[in-house]
């Protein structure tokens, strides 16, 4: 059968290129990758928070963030609240024997990923202070099961196993979805390190599917450096919240976790705890990356 007179023959394949050719292609290519890794790193250096090179995370680093979340409000003295004061040593009804003393119960649990020491202290001032924001989407894969876990332990709780004094019936089905509160820095800081890093990281938090990112306008009324702990249990939060006549506080009902880099007394956490349940939300508790101490294992006698 014939071609059609007008019909374009189609064209041959192009003859493939000599195997020397082809090396000497692949070769140029690879340096010219190569140049561009080395120009970039001059730019922005591809080595850890520890020194590592070679990488902005190391694995040994990565680690750190991917343990198991610790429950350390007991080590954080402004999050303690009166529970008891005995004048003198009494026994309880199940024989335990307690000394003269008062005890405290905390108004929350919080809980981090490790103790601010070492290689996690220095993955933290390098992600807050030291302009590292490629850090935030590690550290919010890491503090996302400790949001799950303070959800879950809520939930708990409302369906009668940590007794608030509500009747299964009085819990709804279907409570209201997790919000991530930041707590505020004060303007110098944000201004100094050029970006909200615990605003970010609640952003992170909500890719990660944890919660949905709440970001408040709000602001402390002390920064906490230089101040001691007397001086820092006295900071106090403003939230500036839009309110409407005839309709409910914008925070009634609102389940809330906070989120912050680094605990050490607990008084920026127990400012903000205060503040929101002061609005009528429901807070669930805190996560932050690392406490300054990681409270005792009990002794086993």
């Amino acid at each position: 059968m014939t071609a059609h007179a007008g019909a374009t023959a189609p064209l041959p394949p192009p003859d493939p290129l000599p195997t020397g050719v082809l090396r000497a292609v692949l070769a140029v290519r690879g340096a010219l990758l190569e140049l561009l890794r080395r120009t970039a790193d001059l730019v922005a250096p591809r080595d850890c928070p520890c020194g590592a090179e070679g990488d902005w995370l190391c694995p040994d680093c990565a680690a750190q963030l991917h343990g198991e979340p610790a429950r350390v409000e007991d080590g954080c003295d402004a999050l303690q609240v009166l529970a008891a004061a005995r004048i003198r040593a009494g026994t309880t009804a199940e024989g335990v024997e307690l000394p003269a003393g008062v005890d405290h119960r905390p108004v929350m649990p919080v809980l981090a990923l490790g103790e601010y020491t070492a290689g996690l202290q220095s993955l933290v001032l390098a992600w807050k202070n030291g302009g590292r924001a490629h850090l935030t989407a590690p550290i919010a894969a890491g503090l996302a099961p400790a949001v799950a876990l303070l959800a879950g332990a809520a939930g708990e709780r409302a369906g009668g196993g940590g007794g608030h004094g509500r009747r299964r019936s009085d819990v709804p089905a279907d409570p209201p979805p997790v919000e991530l509160v930041p707590v505020p820095s004060r303007r110098a800081a944000r201004l100094r390190r050029g970006e909200d890093h615990t605003a970010e990281l609640a952003r992170a938090l909500e890719r990660e599917g944890a919660g949905t990112a709440l970001l408040l306008r709000s602001r402390p009324t002390t920064a906490q450096e230089g101040r001691g702990r007397r001086g820092r249990r006295e900071r106090r939060i403003e939230l500036a919240l839009s309110r409407r006549r005839g309709r409910p506080d914008p925070l009634t009902g609102r389940r809330l976790v906070i989120v912050d880099d680094v605990v050490t007394t607990g008084a920026t956490l127990r400012a903000m705890h205060d503040a929101l349940v002061a609005e009528g939300a429901e807070v669930l508790g805190a996560v932050v990356v690392a406490a300054s101490r990681l409270p005792s294992p009990p002794v086993v006698r």
